[in-house]
């Protein structure tokens, strides 16, 4: 959430020549409706299975830029699958910056709903759970403080390594 996954992957596949893709924003084309909608109504199970179906055909493919929703990585079941499947970059951005942003951009966000204290405690807990799967990603590249420009350098940078 936030941390610049969509920005920096057009902006990474535009230098590379490649295609880009997002695994939210397909989800929404398959379902003709926000994720918020999704989530509302259908509830957050039925997100994650319609979710799981769109990383399933993002990750067999090849040659392109893929940014995943936040909670796809942290699964287990897309650990190897994305691993197998190219370069798993991390965009890390520090919780407290992280919080900044996602008061700023906090909008239709199902998993920030609510005074902005409880959503930013539930939001914390995620990060936390999610950080140690984030971790085990081939690259890590911090965003903060850095333009979306300076994190694809960033990122170009490592995948030369």
């Amino acid at each position: 959430m936030c941390s610049g996954k969509t920005t920096a992957g057009r902006l990474l596949a535009r230098s590379l020549g490649l295609a880009f893709a997002d695994s939210d924003a397909l989800a929404e084309k398959r379902a003709g409706r926000s994720i918020a909608a999704i989530a509302e109504n259908s509830g957050m199970a039925a997100f994650r299975r319609l979710e799981g179906a769109c990383v399933k055909e993002l990750a067999s493919g090849r040659g392109r830029v893929i940014a995943l929703g936040g909670g796809v990585y942290p699964s287990r079941r897309w650990e190897k699958i994305l691993k197998a499947g190219g370069t798993v970059v991390f965009l890390h951005c520090p919780w407290p910056e992280l919080k900044k942003r996602l008061k700023a951009a906090r909008g239709p966000r199902p998993l920030l709903k609510g005074p902005w204290e409880t959503a930013a405690g539930r939001a914390e807990k995620l990060y936390a759970r999610r950080l140690p799967f984030y971790k085990k990603a081939g690259i890590t590249v911090k965003t903060s403080g850095r333009t979306p420009a300076g994190t694809v350098a960033a990122i170009i940078k490592e995948l030369k390594k």
